[in-house]
């Protein structure tokens, strides 16, 4: 028989064991964790566990690290390629630039006017006068390099490659964007309809073989993808240079080109389009608009 003095009350039977199921439900816990862990690091979880442990402030940086891993990489795109079985039409997503839903229902120059000028800064002059002036071309064909990075950036970096999009689709024409960066490129598709296609390489490349194979002349070209150094402009102003040279098979009569980032304030102007800018001041190019962007018509 068991004395009084040893006998443990119920509530202290029970109390033992939710702390011992509390203590296998942390070791379950754990054992996930550590499982996770070494599923994102390739096999890796000691050599993380350890950093973790040395130096618990460091989360941040220990996710960043595991974020670019090659199992990482191959987890996203099983994630985002597997059981793709949709052919309908990629529709344009104007939440994602942070537009209104009511947006989609504007037609471009209502929506243009009322919701976008405002959003623009510098580029609203040239924007303006850029599809005003391209609303004379049926089924425009519009290539542009350095597309939209940025979802939301209107004033930043312009968001044209959904602003032609948007344009295009009502005038049925095509948006070719292009762009070395696949992050960028990314955004683009994210952003844009069925109407935009994307290419991922070097811009001067893709012009090029655009040239060769495309039997129209183009309606608009953009120039906007080398970055602008304000220090030394003249890096960003060859490349974009080299761009028109491979895009000469694509310009013709009534062609508009647009060099971006050209009157900057406190900057000497030419910026992008120096070089550019030189070479149609002698040959039969009319300047339409000149500001933050300069916008060239080629005449016949």
């Amino acid at each position: 028989m068991t004395s009084e003095s040893t006998r443990q009350p119920p509530a202290a039977r029970t109390n033992g064991k939710s702390g011992g199921e509390r203590a296998q439900r942390n070791m379950a816990k754990l054992k996930a964790a550590l499982s996770l862990i070494d599923r994102l690091s390739g096999g890796q979880q000691e050599i993380f566990l350890r950093k973790l442990i040395d130096d618990p402030e460091a989360v941040d940086h220990i996710a960043s690290e595991l974020s670019v891993l090659p199992a990482v990489e191959v987890l996203r795109k099983l994630a985002k390629t597997s059981n793709i079985m949709t052919s309908d039409p990629i529709k344009a997503d104007y939440n994602y630039v942070g537009l209104p839903i009511e947006a989609s229902q504007y037609p471009f120059f209502t929506g243009f006017e009322k919701l976008i000028i405002p959003k623009l800064g510098e580029r609203a002059k040239g924007f303006s006068t850029l599809f005003h002036r391209l609303n004379a071309c049926s089924n425009p064909l519009i290539i542009e390099t350095g597309c939209l990075r940025v979802p939301g950036n209107w004033e930043g970096d312009g968001q044209s490659t959904f602003l032609f999009d948007w344009y295009a689709r009502e005038k049925y024409g095509h948006v070719l964007t292009i762009d070395i960066n696949p992050d960028s490129i990314d955004s683009a598709r994210r952003a844009c309809s069925s109407v935009t296609s994307t290419i991922l390489n070097d811009s001067i490349s893709a012009l090029d073989m655009l040239s060769k194979i495309l039997d129209r002349p183009a309606s608009l070209l953009y120039f906007d993808s080398f970055d602008l150094d304000l220090e030394n402009p003249m890096p960003s102003a060859i490349h974009h240079a080299m761009e028109m040279m491979a895009a000469r098979r694509l310009i013709g009569s009534g062609t508009l080109i647009c060099v971006d980032d050209f009157s900057l304030p406190n900057q000497k102007q030419g910026g992008k389009g120096l070089i550019v800018d030189q070479f149609l001041a002698t040959v039969n190019a009319k300047v339409l608009y000149e500001g933050y962007q300069k916008i060239w018509e080629i005449m016949g």
